[in-house]
């Protein structure tokens, strides 16, 4: 059995709620801690079970980062953000999610965006859900 928190949701078995873009092979949902001055943090993830960068196939490759330039772009609109950064853990020391998935955060001046941040916020599932729209709402326009 499988314990990976995001199978399911790429299996569209729960929280279709904070599922704010789909493609055949990709989802895209909003963390559930961001920083307050990096709202709408998004990761990006394989609907399947890939757990590195390396061994997923290229067609998901050029999928996935298909998906995160749209979001990337998304995300700016959505939370009033001029930039964003792209950011993807592979198998690093400590690593708790083994599913392959690529953060999308929206960057502001002066956000004093540090990896480390102990400020983050819990964002409820609700608001997540809400993000979620936003994003929807841009890409739909796209």
């Amino acid at each position: 059995m499988n314990s990976c928190p995001f199978c399911p949701i790429g299996a569209g078995d729960v929280d279709g709620e904070v599922v704010a873009y789909r493609t055949t092979n990709v989802f895209v949902l909003p963390v559930p801690w961001q920083r307050a001055k990096n709202i709408g943090h998004c990761l990006v993830l394989p609907t399947a079970h890939v757990t590195s960068l390396h061994t997923a196939p290229r067609d998901l490759l050029a999928e996935l980062f298909d998906v995160v330039a749209q979001v990337t772009a998304a995300v700016r609109e959505a939370f009033g953000a001029p930039g964003s950064m792209v950011l993807q853990n592979d198998n690093i020391p400590g690593q708790m999610l083994s599913h392959l998935h690529v953060h999308a955060i929206p960057r502001s001046p002066d956000d004093g965006f540090i990896l480390a941040d102990p400020a983050k916020l819990e964002i409820p599932f609700g608001v997540r859900a809400q993000q979620a729209a936003q994003i929807r709402e841009v890409l739909a326009r796209r």
